[in-house]
C-alpha cells in the first residue's frame, strides 16, 4: 500500500509541473530561511550553557540610587566575592574579574592586549576553564602570576608553544613596570560565551590597592556558584546580598541581585558601560525567529491555497477511490504522504540553499555559523522540521479532499468555488505578513539614515584619532606641535576621549543662590573630558556663550571649565548667567568660562546628559584628534606613524576614524535592518509564487467564460481587469490589516531611541502601492495570457 501511495504521489507531482515547482520553490526558500534563522537563534540561546553547573551560576548586579535617577550596573565592589563565600553557606564558590589594559612584552614580542583582565582563582574554579598547561587549583593565587589563552600563548611563544617547556615560568613585563610569571595556558574560550579574554592577571594586585579595593568602589564583575540542592529562590538570595552589602557600606542605598549566567548574553542592559563586550538582545532574537516563521507560514499558505484550488482535479479521483472501497483514513494518509514527499524534496533543496547562502548570512549577522551535519541532533531537528512543515502544509488539504462524498463528486455537484473564502483569507494573511515586513524594513532604514545624518553638535568628517600610550601621554602638546608641521593637517587637539560613547560619571558642586559652592537638591552626575584649547576648533564645536579655554603652562594650577547647555540648565542657570559661576569638580574650584552647544557623546538612544570640559595640561592625555584636509588622510597617517615611533618606541600606534566608530555603535540595528529587508523580499517572492499559481488555476477554470466573453466582444483589457480585480481586492484588505500592526510594532522598536523619526503616512502608502504593483504584475501575466487565447480553441476544448 505504501508503495502504491508513493507511486501515485510521484505521478501527481510529475503530471502537474507548475504546481510542483511553485510549491517546491516556496517551501525550499522558506525552509532555507528557517534553517539559517534557527542556527542564529540557537547560537544566541546557547551562550554560557556549556559550563558545568551553569544553572547554579549567577552574576551579582547592582541597582544604584543616584541623584539623577536609578541605574542598573553590572559592576560590584572587589571585597564582595570573598565575603559571600565566607558568610553564605549557599555559596560554594565565588570569583571576580576586572578590566585592564596595557602592553605585554616577552623578549622582542610586544603586544597591546585589548582583552586583559584581573581575575582570581575562584573564577577559574567556578567556570572550570580547561587548562592545557599549568595547575588550575593554584593559578592566580600570587600577585605576580598570569594565565594566557592558547591564542595569546601562540603570539608570544610561536605556533609550537606546546612543545616549549619554558612557557610555564616565562616572565612577561606589563607596561615596562612589573613582571608576571606564566602559570597556566587554557584552551581558547568558545564563541558562545559572554566572557572574552586573552590574558588574566592575578587579582591579588587589586587587593593591594586600597583606593580601588573597597566597598564603595564598583569596578568588578562578581560571580557565584550555589550549592547543588539550593532552593533557587533568587528574591531571597537578593535580599541576603543587599543585607551583606549594606552592612559593609552603611551609607549606600543600592541593592544587589543575582543574574542567571544563561541570561547574561540576551538580557543585559546596564548603564555606564559596566557590562563588557558585545551583548545580544532577546528582542532581536524574537524578531528574527518571528520573521523566519512568517516566511515559512507564507510558504505553507501557498501549499494549502494551491492544493485546495486544485480540489476539482482530485475530486473525481477521491470519488472513484471511495466507490471501490477506500476509507477516508487511507485518503488522508495518501494526501499527507504527497505533502511529506514534496516537503522532503524541498528540505533537501533547502539544505543546499542554506549551505550556499551561509557566507552571506554570516556576513549579515557577524557570526561564524555552520551546518553541523555530523551531529545526530541536527538530523533529528531536521526530521522534526520536515514533519512539522509537511503536516502544517498538508493537513487541511488532506482532510478537505478526503471529505468529498463520492455520489456528489461523480454527479459534478462540487464546483471550483468550494473553499474560496478560506483561500481568500489565506491570501490576505500572507500579504499582510509580507507588508508588515516591508513597512518595518522601510522604517528601520529611515531610522538608520536619520542616525547617520543627524547633526551631532560637532563635525565628524575628516576626523581621526590616534591613541597615545606610555610617556607620550604627558608629552601630548609637544607631539601635537610637531605633527602640525604637516601641511595635510587642518587642526589637532589632545583629549582624554574621542567623543564616541563617552561614559564616565562624577560628582559636581556649583555656586548656588547665596554665592557659595554647595550641594543642592537638584544634584546630578556629570560626564567629563580633559581637552586643550584647540579642541572646539578641531571638532567644529560651537561656543554658545563665553569663551574657549586659553593656552596656559603645565605649571598653571588655575582651573577653568566649559559646560554644555544641558549642564547649565541642570544647575539652574541660563546659558548667559552660567558664565563666571564657580564649580567644584574633582576637588578643584574654578569658574565657568564658556557654554558650548549641546552635542551627542552617547548613542542616540540616550538623551543628552550634562557634560563638563576641563583644561589640565599637567594631566595625561590619552587621545589626539586630528582634522585632516580633504584628500590628505593617507599622507597624514604615514606622518603620524613616523612621528609616533620617535616618541613612543614600545607601544604600537592605534588609530581610527571618528565617523566609522560612531557608525559601529549602531551595528546591531544595521544588521537587523538588512536581515529584515532581505527576508521581506523573500516573503514577497514566496507570496507572489502562490499568487501566480492561484491566478494560473483561476484562469484555467474560467477558460470557457473567457472564450464566451471574447466572442461577445469583450476586450483584452476588460478580461485582464476581470481576472485581476478579485486578487487586488484581497491585497487591499491586507494593507488595511497590516498597517496598524506594523505601526504598533515599529513604534515599540523606535521607543528605544531618544531621538527618532516620525512614522509618517506615506510609508504605509508606499508599501501599499508596492504590494499592489507586485500583485498586479504577478496576476496580469496569467490574465493577459488567458485573455489572448483563441476563443474558438477554448470553446471547442470545452
Amino acid at each position: 500500500m505504501l508503495q502504491n501511495y508513493l507511486k501515485i504521489a510521484v505521478r501527481n507531482l510529475w503530471r502537474n509541473p507548475l504546481y510542483s515547482l511553485l510549491n517546491l520553490g516556496g517551501l525550499a526558500l522558506s525552509t532555507a530561511c528557517c534553517l539559517l534563522i534557527a542556527l542564529y537563534v540557537y547560537d544566541e540561546w546557547s551562550y554560557d550553557r556549556h559550563y558545568r553547573d551553569a544553572s547554579r551560576i549567577f552574576r551579582v548586579v547592582e541597582r544604584q540610587q543616584q541623584p539623577d535617577g536609578v541605574y542598573d550596573v553590572a559592576a560590584t565592589p572587589g571585597p564582595l566575592a570573598p565575603s559571600l563565600k565566607a558568610t553564605m553557606p549557599d555559596v560554594v564558590e565565588a570569583g571576580r574579574i576586572g578590566r585592564w589594559n596595557g602592553l605585554l612584552r616577552y623578549g622582542r614580542q610586544v603586544y597591546e592586549e585589548k582583552s586583559l583582565f584581573f581575575a582570581d582563582n575562584g573564577l577559574l574554579q567556578l567556570f572550570n576553564f580547561p587548562f592545557l598547561k599549568g595547575n588550575p587549583a593554584t593559578a592566580l593565587t600570587r600577585p605576580d602570576e598570569l594565565v594566557l589563552t592558547e591564542t595569546a600563548a601562540r603570539r608570544y611563544f610561536g605556533a609550537n608553544w606546546q612543545q616549549n617547556p619554558k612557557v610555564i615560568g616565562a616572565t612577561l613585563r606589563l607596561n615596562n613596570e612589573r613582571d608576571y610569571r606564566v602559570v597556566g595556558v587554557l584552551r581558547d574560550l568558545p564563541t558562545n560565551t559572554h566572557l572574552r579574554f586573552d590574558v588574566l592577571l592575578s587579582f591579588k594586585n587589586v587587593e593591594l590597592d586600597k583606593s580601588s579595593y573597597s566597598w564603595d568602589w564598583n569596578s568588578y564583575h562578581t560571580y557565584v556558584r550555589m550549592r547543588p540542592n539550593w532552593s533557587g529562590d533568587r528574591a531571597d538570595f537578593g535580599q541576603k546580598l543587599t543585607a551583606l552589602y549594606v552592612r559593609n557600606n552603611p551609607t549606600s542605598k543600592n541593592t544587589l541581585s543575582p543574574q542567571p549566567l544563561t541570561d547574561i548574553h540576551l538580557y543585559s542592559d546596564f548603564a555606564f558601560n559596566t557590562d563588557w563586550g558585545q551583548r545580544g538582545s532577546i528582542f532581536y532574537v524574537r524578531l528574527f525567529a518571528t520573521v523566519g516563521l512568517i516566511v515559512l507560514l507564507i510558504a505553507c499558505v501557498n501549499f494549502i491555497n494551491l492544493a485546495t484550488a486544485r480540489s476539482m482535479q482530485r475530486a473525481r479521483e477521491v470519488g472513484v477511490r471511495k466507490t471501490i472501497g477506500a476509507h477516508r483514513r487511507h485518503l488522508i494518509f495518501q494526501f499527507l504522504g504527497e505533502s511529506f514527499l514534496l516537503t522532503g524534496i524541498a528540505v533537501g533543496l533547502a539544505l543546499l540553499l542554506a549551505s550556499g547562502l551561509m557566507p552571506l548570512f554570516n556576513d549579515l549577522t557577524g557570526k561564524t555559523l555552520t551546518l553541523d551535519v555530523s551531529r545526530l541532533s541536527f538530523w533529528v531537528a531536521l526530521v522534526l522540521l520536515t514533519g512539522l512543515i509537511g503536516l502544517l502544509a498538508g493537513a487541511y488539504p488532506a482532510f478537505l479532499l478526503s471529505s468529498f462524498q463520492p455520489a456528489t463528486v461523480l454527479k459534478g455537484a462540487i464546483t471550483v468555488r468550494a473553499g474560496v473564502t478560506f483561500r481568500q483569507v489565506l491570501v490576505v494573511g500572507q500579504f499582510a505578513l509580507s507588508l508588515i515586513l516591508i513597512i518595518s524594513s522601510v522604517l528601520i532604514y529611515r531610522q538608520l539614515v536619520y542616525i547617520q545624518q543627524k547633526d551631532l553638535g560637532f563635525d565628524k568628517s575628516q576626523l581621526l584619532y590616534a591613541r597615545m600610550a606610555g610617556a607620550l601621554r604627558f608629552k601630548a602638546a609637544e607631539f601635537k606641535q610637531e605633527l602640525l608641521r604637516q601641511s595635510g593637517i587642518e587642526s589637532a587637539a589632545a583629549t582624554t576621549a574621542t567623543l564616541v560613547d563617552v561614559a564616565n560619571e562624577s560628582d559636581i558642586e556649583w555656586e548656588g543662590r547665596q554665592g557659595r559652592i554647595e550641594r543642592v537638591r537638584t544634584d546630578f552626575f556629570i560626564t567629563q573630558m580633559n581637552i586643550d584649547p584647540d579642541f572646539t576648533k578641531t571638532v567644529g564645536m560651537k561656543v554658545a556663550r563665553g569663551s574657549n579655554f586659553r593656552p596656559k603652562a603645565a605649571t598653571d594650577t588655575n582651573q577653568t571649565y566649559l559646560i554644555n547647555e544641558t549642564a547649565a540648565r541642570r544647575m539652574g542657570y541660563t546659558v548667559e548667567s552660567a558664565i563666571g559661576k564657580r564649580v567644584k569638580f574633582w576637588g578643584k574650584v574654578g569658574p565657568i568660562v564658556g557654554v558650548v552647544r549641546d552635542f551627542h557623546f552617547r548613542p542616540l538612544n540616550v538623551p543628552i546628559q550634562p557634560f563638563i570640559f576641563r583644561y589640565a595640561p599637567d594631566n595625561p592625555y590619552f587621545q589626539l584628534l586630528v582634522k585632516t584636509r580633504p584628500g590628505q588622510t593617507a599622507t597624514v597617517l604615514r606622518h603620524i606613524e613616523q612621528l609616533y615611533k620617535q616618541y613612543e618606541k614600545e607601544s604600537p600606534l592605534h588609530y581610527g576614524f571618528v565617523d566609522q566608530e560612531l557608525d559601529q555603535q549602531y551595528q546591531r540595528e544595521q544588521r537587523t535592518g538588512r536581515i529584515v529587508l532581505y527576508f521581506s523580499g523573500l516573503a514577497v517572492l514566496i507570496s507572489c509564487l502562490g499568487l501566480f499559481g492561484l491566478a494560473a488555476f483561476t484562469a484555467e477554470q474560467r477558460t470557457k467564460e473567457i472564450g464566451i466573453r471574447k466572442v461577445l466582444g469583450a476586450s483584452v483589457a476588460s478580461i485582464v481587469a476581470l481576472l485581476s480585480k478579485d486578487f487586488l481586492k484581497l491585497v487591499g484588505v491586507s494593507i488595511l490589516i497590516a498597517s496598524p500592526l506594523a505601526w504598533y510594532a515599529m513604534n515599540r522598536w523606535l521607543a528605544d531611541f531618544a531621538y527618532r523619526i516620525d512614522i509618517e503616512w506615506w510609508v504605509f502608502a508606499l508599501a501599499g502601492v508596492l504590494a499592489v504593483g507586485i500583485a498586479l504584475l504577478t496576476v496580469s501575466f496569467q490574465s493577459i495570457k488567458a485573455a489572448l487565447m483563441n476563443p474558438v480553441k477554448s470553446l471547442r476544448s470545452e
